[in-house]
Protein backbone atom coordinates (compact mmCIF):
# COMPACT_ATOMS: atom_id res chain seq x y z
CA UNK A 1 0.00 0.00 0.00
CA UNK A 2 2.55 2.04 1.07
CA UNK A 3 4.55 2.00 -2.63
CA UNK A 4 1.13 3.21 -4.23
CA UNK A 5 0.78 5.77 -1.80
CA UNK A 6 4.59 7.18 -2.75
CA UNK A 7 4.05 6.48 -6.62
CA UNK A 8 0.21 8.43 -6.36
CA UNK A 9 1.95 11.27 -4.82
CA UNK A 10 4.96 11.18 -7.68
CA UNK A 11 2.65 11.07 -10.37
CA UNK A 12 0.63 13.87 -9.12
CA UNK A 13 3.55 16.04 -8.83
CA UNK A 14 4.85 14.85 -12.30
CA UNK A 15 1.21 16.12 -13.51
CA UNK A 16 1.44 19.48 -11.44
CA UNK A 17 4.59 20.49 -12.78
CA UNK A 18 3.74 19.76 -16.64
CA UNK A 19 0.27 21.47 -16.12
CA UNK A 20 2.11 24.15 -14.41
CA UNK A 21 4.90 24.34 -17.43
CA UNK A 22 1.19 23.83 -19.34
CA UNK A 23 0.25 27.26 -18.12
CA UNK A 24 3.30 29.65 -18.63
CA UNK A 25 3.35 28.71 -21.83
CA UNK A 26 -0.18 29.99 -22.46
CA UNK A 27 0.36 32.68 -20.59
CA UNK A 28 3.48 33.59 -22.33
CA UNK A 29 1.93 33.22 -25.79
CA UNK A 30 -1.05 35.54 -24.76
CA UNK A 31 1.57 37.81 -23.19
CA UNK A 32 3.30 38.09 -26.71
CA UNK A 33 0.42 38.88 -28.49
CA UNK A 34 -0.02 41.90 -26.07
CA UNK A 35 2.82 43.55 -26.21
CA UNK A 36 2.52 43.44 -30.01
CA UNK A 37 -0.53 45.62 -29.77
CA UNK A 38 0.94 47.66 -27.10
CA UNK A 39 4.32 48.10 -29.34
CA UNK A 40 1.92 48.83 -32.37
CA UNK A 41 1.84 52.76 -33.38
CA UNK A 42 -1.82 53.46 -33.30
CA UNK A 43 -3.08 56.89 -34.87
CA UNK A 44 -6.14 56.88 -33.08
CA UNK A 45 -7.64 55.25 -29.63
CA UNK A 46 -10.33 53.31 -31.65
CA UNK A 47 -7.65 51.71 -33.69
CA UNK A 48 -6.50 50.24 -30.23
CA UNK A 49 -9.84 49.62 -29.49
CA UNK A 50 -10.49 47.05 -32.47
CA UNK A 51 -7.18 45.30 -31.74
CA UNK A 52 -7.98 45.09 -28.56
CA UNK A 53 -11.49 43.42 -29.13
CA UNK A 54 -9.55 41.32 -31.90
CA UNK A 55 -7.67 39.81 -29.68
CA UNK A 56 -10.26 39.42 -26.70
CA UNK A 57 -12.53 37.22 -29.27
CA UNK A 58 -9.42 35.23 -30.47
CA UNK A 59 -8.96 34.28 -26.62
CA UNK A 60 -13.13 33.59 -26.50
CA UNK A 61 -12.23 31.12 -29.63
CA UNK A 62 -9.67 29.66 -28.12
CA UNK A 63 -11.28 29.33 -24.73
CA UNK A 64 -14.57 27.55 -26.15
CA UNK A 65 -12.76 25.29 -28.37
CA UNK A 66 -10.94 23.99 -25.27
CA UNK A 67 -14.15 23.65 -23.31
CA UNK A 68 -15.42 21.59 -26.50
CA UNK A 69 -12.35 19.40 -26.28
CA UNK A 70 -12.89 18.90 -22.73
CA UNK A 71 -16.48 17.93 -22.90
CA UNK A 72 -15.92 15.16 -25.68
CA UNK A 73 -13.17 13.53 -23.56
CA UNK A 74 -15.15 13.38 -20.82
CA UNK A 75 -17.72 11.36 -22.56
Amino acid sequence: MEMNEKLLRELKKKFETEMNKKEIEIVEYWKNELELLYKKKYENLSSVQVDMKNLMERMKNRAMILSRMVKEESR
